[in-house]
């Protein structure tokens, strides 16, 4: 993610009213255009291996790394700045997992990941949180008050976390599929899917989906022995198993899904 080109020769002015040689010390390079020079390197670098027209943002987030995605011709990627000065091997793995979602890339980018967290800024999740808008009610489903019974029914009030309808994703065309809620250990701010804010959603279904992204509270992310991440350890999956209305949620999940693919939500 590549050398720069190397500097022009310095221009030394010269200057007589002291009867003397004075020359202009060099001036350093804005941090600005620095970055933007990477950042086109770290474009053309991807651009030979993805055979088609690349685009990057960089950003500084502290939990996710790497979005990407396909807009006709181009591909749109966003990257954390550790990616800006990646070894060939690492820019290799993420255009294989860009382009066919690889396995073994995806292990070498987590690994990579790993080795250079200290490039990750650290925040307390308060901080975090400061800087999210956080919106937990609805038009139908109050997410703070399903939280707050949650959290007292079958956790004790131990789970520390805030609850907020996410943004929803910009996509063209019918849906194909939803990720109808997501739990950020960072800042410990569960977000759910906008389109689960409906009249035909019934509450104990809004509430299974609370319920295991609070689980993801609990039970976190590890690796297995192959080196992968394993977002949904057994443990979690049964636990889940106790949630009161766990089988009727899977029903209609299973009778509806169509049903929220369809959902209009407005993106923000």
């Amino acid at each position: 993610m590549a050398r720069l080109k190397k500097q022009k020769n310095i221009v030394t002015k010269r200057s007589y009213t002291a009867g003397r040689v004075v020359r202009q010390l060099p001036v350093a390079p804005e941090p600005n255009r620095l970055l933007k020079v990477w950042r086109r390197v770290l474009e053309r670098r991807l651009r030979t291996r993805l055979r088609a027209k690349v685009a990057v943002e960089v950003h500084d987030n502290t939990h996710t790394m790497l979005t990407f995605q396909r807009q006709r011709t181009m591909w749109r990627l966003r990257l954390h700045h550790m990616f800006l000065a990646a070894p060939d091997d690492v820019v290799q793995a993420l255009a294989s997992f860009v382009r066919k979602g690889d396995p073994e890339a995806s292990a070498l980018l987590d690994r990579y990941i790993e080795r250079n967290r200290s490039y990750i800024r650290r925040l307390s999740p308060a901080q975090m949180r400061k800087r999210i808008r956080l919106e937990p009610t609805g038009r139908t489903h109050d997410l703070e008050r399903i939280f707050d019974r949650l959290n007292e029914r079958y956790f004790g009030r131990r789970i520390d976390a805030a609850i907020t309808y996410g943004p929803a994703p910009r996509v063209k065309g019918p849906r194909k599929s939803i990720k109808m809620g997501s739990y950020s250990a960072d800042s410990k701010v569960i977000r759910i899917h906008p389109a689960l804010d409906q009249p035909v959603v019934p509450r104990y279904f809004v509430e299974w989906i609370v319920f295991h992204e609070m689980l993801h509270h609990i039970y976190r992310m590890r690796r297995g022995e192959d080196g992968r991440r394993c977002i949904h350890p057994p443990e979690l999956m049964e636990h889940e198993k106790r949630f009161h209305d766990y089988s009727r949620a899977q029903a209609w999940e299973q009778e509806n899904l169509d049903l929220l693919l369809r959902a209009r939500v407005s993106p923000e």
